[in-house]
């Protein structure tokens, strides 16, 4: 979700825009069948792991022609429950090593928030056990630059202060003996995505991402001794990395303290997700302070719960707050008419909720003014730009539902 209208408007614009965008994001598949891990690889099969959290539902694609896109006749595969994939390269006559993989959309079964980003990966000669994962995205970036792939992989390592082992190891599955490795992941590719998104300006999503793994890879390469992902950041010659910084800066804090709680993965769990509330939030204000986007969440919702998330003191009884919230269920009652509920269906999980209840926190308001965008250019607003995706009929039956 990227881009919705500021914060300081009425939240029904914002939620518009975000409808919008995780619909295209969950519409974005392609050819290819499920995951089935149940059968043993064949001599055309590449098999692995897509992570951030296990990314479940995730377009695994095989780059041949090496632009980043899903283009006719490339393999494809879809990921399980456990971000695990099989993709059947049988109908290509060239070798796939050196191939990239590309992982897109799904849902991130940490935070149970659609996936947004993009992961990426390069096929080796090993067919089974092919991770890809925030860490396998920077050194990819780095084969880009003409690397050879052992080669950014001693890069990455040092850079990082980890072991070539490390970046293929499933840093979830290693959690309990490696915590480290996934506050590290996750941290890294919370920030690539908040600078991508301030880096877009008029390019694409995907363009935006290889700007900034770019520059991280020009870090990178001049790294001589072992740093956190914020200070690797900070150094990127980006508008946002001072922001970026503070961002993984504050992930990983926020993790490492939630896994040393009684909650342990749980709270690990429901602070990733406020964690990524803030992310959001910062982008679709485009003001890239955490502790304003923090404190705006704390006044829709009340209580001051994501600031001391973001902040410096108080992360545990924040931790516990999230956990909490986490660990109870929402009843919502829907009102007579559904009609309009599938355009919807994705509003809930962002402005005016906060990531918590669903429908009943949002329904009852005027909604009415989401109508006006249809009638501004596009190019004069970015709410206007996500209304012209709708029809006049289908905003009227959005506007319907909500306000009942």
């Amino acid at each position: 979700m990227q881009k919705p209208s500021t914060c300081a408007r009425p939240p029904w614009p914002q939620l518009l825009g975000c409808a919008l965008a995780v619909t295209l994001t969950a519409c974005g598949g392609g050819g290819g069948g499920g995951a089935d891990t149940s059968s043993p690889a064949s001599a055309t099969t590449l098999s692995g792991t897509a992570v951030d959290g296990y990314l479940q539902g995730a377009r695994v694609l095989l780059d041949v022609n090496g632009n980043g896109l899903a283009d006719a006749g490339e393999p494809t595969a879809t990921t399980d429950a456990n971000g695990r994939y099989r993709l059947d390269y049988s109908t290509l006559s060239s070798p796939i090593a050196g191939m990239r993989v590309v992982v897109t959309g799904g849902v991130d079964t940490d935070t149970g928030n659609a996936f947004t980003g993009m992961l990426t990966a390069r096929a080796d000669g090993a067919q089974a056990g092919q991770l890809v994962s925030p860490l396998t995205s920077l050194v990819d970036a780095l084969v880009a630059e003409g690397f050879s792939l052992d080669a950014a992989r001693l890069k990455v390592a040092a850079a990082l202060g980890l072991s070539v082992a490390d970046l293929a190891t499933d840093p979830v599955a290693a959690l309990a003996s490696q915590p480290a490795l996934y506050t590290r992941q996750a941290a890294l590719q919370r920030a690539v995505q908040l600078l991508a998104s301030a880096e877009q300006g008029g390019a694409s999503a995907h363009e935006a991402r290889e700007r900034v793994l770019r520059q991280l890879a020009t870090v990178i390469v001049a790294q001589s001794s072992p740093a956190t992902v914020g200070e690797l950041v900070a150094r990127a010659n980006l508008s946002q990395a001072s922001a970026g910084r503070e961002l993984a800066d504050a992930v990983e804090e926020a993790l490492n303290e939630a896994l040393r709680s009684q909650g342990g993965r749980a709270s690990a769990k429901a602070s990733l997700k406020a964690m990524d509330q803030i992310r959001v939030e910062m982008e679709s204000s485009r003001d890239y302070s955490l502790g304003r986007a923090a404190t705006r969440l704390d006044e829709r919702n009340g209580g001051s719960a994501y600031s001391a998330l973001a902040g410096r003191g108080g992360k545990a009884e924040a931790i516990n707050t999230f956990t909490r919230r986490a660990g109870t269920a929402t009843t919502v009652s829907q009102p007579a008419s559904t009609a309009g509920r599938l355009l919807a269906s994705n509003c809930f999980q962002c402005h005016g909720t906060g990531g918590v209840g669903g429908f009943d926190r949002i329904r009852g308001s005027d909604a009415a003014e989401v109508r006006d965008y249809l009638r501004k250019p596009a190019r004069s607003d970015i709410m206007a730009a996500h209304a012209q995706g709708y029809t006049s009929a289908q905003l009227d039956a959005i506007i319907a539902y909500l306000k009942q």
